[in-house]
């Protein structure tokens, strides 16, 4: 028999948690060491009666909260993750809760994801007798410090015995009430790449005297979008996209510089994608250095790995989403090319990330966005389906 929790039945904990969320809103930080948001977490646990805590899993600077809740009867141990931390841009919402720290706010929704996974919280303390364990883990630096690696580096598996992990993250798109999935790969493999190239400056009007580090540049962009249009197969989707191109100066139009950079990223889900566009984005770095005489430095970062939902989680999850909300507000979703350190989690344990939806006619902004602004009405519809989820995958 499967247990259900509706989004009406955390009305109380979802305005609590909304409060929490605000003043999480406004005084937002950003990477791994999040001092005052790791307070307020532990402020709002120690509230709820929560007597076992955890923090800093993943090392001193990284501000993480684990809370454990233990049912009255035996089961497995299912993990709920909310990252904490806010991006470097200022707020232009209007909100009265705005930020108040100059290009810092919360513009991803992780202010929500939080309070959210509070509401559960909240609600497991007051309605114990349920089978099983449920880890709540309160996750800083999502944004590019890979917190998700640093905890599963520092034994968050091992040390809480977590079977499984499930987290939620805003979603624009979908109406507010209704929730999103994706079976297998969801987010891609985020990677960053440099190539330098050291060449001999001169004179702009003695070129035959210099090595040319600027012409190497410009080949380069045209030739690394031949990765995915003659290396990937067409099947297997994937970016290479050059975000800044550096060499000379805008006062030295007659200099032929010494040194030309370029840096960009990289998007793809397979991992024999990943190995094709690391190693393609070095042999055409040396060969074109070879071409004019020029040496040539790439360095190739993996920075998180794609996040792949479990099919046969996801499966139970879209189970358990129709009987929390109502088979007309769940819905498919389609994979994105964004970057979720999640990820580090669901390569260690099965699991699935879903989407919540946020769109209404106050809330119609993208992610990182300065006007975006999570909506409150949502809190108890990802509550409700993550203790579905939760429940029944502990008395499993």
């Amino acid at each position: 028999m499967t247990i259900v929790v509706h989004p009406e039945d955390l009305t109380g904990e979802a305005e609590l948690a909304a409060e929490i969320r605000h003043t999480i809103h406004a005084h937002p930080e950003v990477g791994l060491n999040l001092v005052q948001t790791q307070k307020t977490i532990l402020e709002a646990l120690a509230s709820f009666g929560c007597q076992e805590v955890t923090t800093n899993v993943g090392g001193p600077e990284v501000a993480s909260v684990v809370a454990v809740l233990r049912g009255k009867r035996p089961g497995r141990t299912i993990a709920l993750r909310a990252d904490t931390d806010a991006l470097p841009l200022n707020e232009n919402t209007g909100a009265p809760y705005s930020s108040r720290c100059e290009k810092r706010m919360h513009a991803c929704g992780h202010d929500g994801h939080t309070a959210t996974l509070l509401a559960v919280v909240k609600y497991l303390t007051q309605h114990t007798d349920f089978a099983g364990t449920l880890v709540a883990v309160f996750q800083p630096g999502e944004e590019g410090f890979a917190g998700a690696r640093h905890m599963i580096e520092d034994g968050l598996v091992e040390r809480f015995g977590i079977e499984e992990f499930y987290a939620l993250h805003a979603e624009p798109s979908i109406p507010v009430g209704s929730v999103g999935f994706v079976s297998g790969y969801a987010t891609a493999n985020a990677d960053i790449f440099e190539i330098t190239y050291e060449g001999k400056g001169g004179h702009g009007s003695r070129p035959q005297f210099a090595k040319d580090p600027v012409v190497a540049m410009g080949e380069t962009i045209l030739a690394l979008q031949t990765i995915v249009s003659r290396n990937a197969a067409p099947d297997k989707s994937c970016v290479v996209s050059v975000g800044c191109a550096q060499a000379g100066d805008p006062n030295g139009t007659s200099v032929i510089p010494q040194r030309s950079a370029l840096y960009g990223t990289c998007r793809s889900y397979e991992p024999e994608v990943r190995d094709l566009i690391e190693k393609r984005i070095c042999e055409i770095a040396h060969g074109i250095a070879a071409v004019y005489g020029i040496e040539a430095h790439p360095v190739y970062t993996r920075l998180y790995p794609a996040m792949y939902n479990t099919p046969e989680k996801v499966e139970k999850a879209i189970e358990y989403a129709k009987a929390s909300l109502g088979e007309d507000r769940v819905q498919d979703f389609m994979r994105t090319a964004g970057g979720e350190d999640f990820s580090f989690m669901l390569n260690a344990k099965p699991g699935c990330l879903l989407r919540l939806g946020m769109k209404d006619a106050e809330h119609t902004s993208p992610v990182h966005n300065e006007h975006f602004n999570f909506n409150d009405k949502a809190i108890a519809t990802g509550a409700a389906v993550l203790l579905t989820i939760a429940l029944n995958q502990m008395a499993a």
